[in-house]
């Protein structure tokens, strides 16, 4: 029981210190909008059977007012139909297909990447998307400045689509929370911001060259984060250059999400343990060694579940109140902390009810790991999987 106080203390600590840095104010550098017009950009959306919402994340894209006359927006076509397809190619989209037995991200990014330098297409930089994504107007000029500025990997703000269930909700609660404690606080302290998968950018040749390395089944961009941190490159945080993104409507969607980001986070914290202090050890490698700490995080979810039920157990068992009681608090003022203004105006009953639900979703995505070690989970996107 020790033991457990102990990593739950350790947890709400970390929570709690970077929420509390995300409402401190890093001082930016100027940035060179005269560089800006110079920047081209490879939007490249990987889709896998993804035809109910592809259609309209080009759309987005390419209808942007600064959406430049360089740019290219590329679909990597897994499994799409063939009328998705020609409905892309008459929005002016580069569409390369691809054929996998077994599919993953990363084997189609990079099979997308081959086939552009085989036809001698390059850009100054990638903007990745998942095919659910819709970028906010003002996203194409924001990001082109920061990346002109100097800024070579730059992870942005991505927001909720949609809060049309409770589930959905939460899940737009733990994405705020996440981008509070994991990019913004770490953004304001000089460490790098922790990537999600999607809404990043980064130097073409950079980009290719890391991907061709990576061969994850699951959590490309986990890999892809330790590389850049092992070779000490900073990831950028441009908090006001905002992407939308599809959240889960309900509860199995969400379980088999979160089965798959748990593999993949159990597996990333073993292969790198001793790795991690030989990094900080040897070369004062803070941002690697503080990503591996991430991993060995319990989700936030399970977190909140934990506490409450030792609050239980110290109620009926007399057993250390006072700890257990701070550390609730701890959490919850971490919580708030990072949550914005206008999502806690929605807290409501609804959502409280939810998380139980989701505390036994994400148990059970604990024991099922296994299934996603083997092969990839897909999470489907669109009003049909409600």
């Amino acid at each position: 029981m020790t033991f457990i106080l102990i990593y739950l203390s350790f947890a709400v600590a970390y929570v709690l210190f970077f929420a509390i840095a995300s409402k401190t104010k890093r001082k930016r550098p100027v940035l060179l909008q005269n560089k800006t017009q110079k920047v081209n950009f490879l939007y490249m959306i990987p889709a896998y059977k993804e035809d109910e919402v592809i259609v309209e994340t080009a759309k987005n894209v390419v209808s942007q007012s600064d959406f430049g006359k360089e740019d290219e927006v590329v679909v990597i076509a897994d499994q799409l139909k063939k009328e998705t397809i020609q409905n892309l190619e008459k929005l002016g989209i580069t569409v390369i297909e691809v054929f996998f037995d077994k599919s993953t991200k990363a084997k189609a990014i990079n099979r997308a990447m081959k086939a552009l330098s085989l036809w001698g297409r390059k850009h100054d930089a990638v903007v990745l998307l998942d095919a659910d994504n819709q970028l906010v107007e003002g996203f194409i000029t924001k990001v082109k400045e920061s990346f002109g500025a100097g800024n070579r990997i730059i992870q942005t703000h991505r927001i909720a689509k949609n809060i049309d269930t409770p589930m959905a909700k939460l899940d737009a609660f733990s994405e705020e929370i996440n981008n509070s404690i994991f990019r913004l606080g770490h953004h304001n302290l000089g460490l790098s911001a922790a990537l999600i998968g999607s809404g990043l950018v980064m130097e073409y040749d950079l980009f290719k060259n890391y991907l061709q390395k990576n061969d994850v089944v699951s959590g490309f961009d986990k890999q892809l984060e330790l590389d850049i941190m092992q070779d000490k490159l900073k990831i950028e945080y441009l908090e006001d250059a905002y992407i939308l993104d599809e959240k889960v409507r309900n509860a199995q969607v969400f379980e088999t999400q979160r089965t798959r980001w748990i593999a993949a986070q159990l597996n990333f914290a073993k292969q790198n343990f001793v790795k991690a202090w030989v990094q900080l050890i040897r070369h004062g490698n803070l941002d690697f060694f503080n990503k591996v700490i991430q991993f060995f995080l319990p989700p936030r979810v399970i977190l909140m579940g934990s506490l409450a039920i030792l609050m239980v157990f110290s109620l009926v068992f007399n057993y250390k109140f006072i700890e257990i009681l701070l550390l609730n608090v701890g959490l919850l003022t971490a919580l708030v902390l990072a949550t914005p203004s206008f999502l806690l105006k929605t807290l409501n009953r609804n959502l409280l009810a939810e998380l139980p639900i989701a505390f036994f979703r994400m148990t059970k995505a604990f024991l099922k790991i296994g299934n996603a070690n083997k092969q990839f989970l897909h999470t489907p996107h669109g009003a049909t999987h409600n």
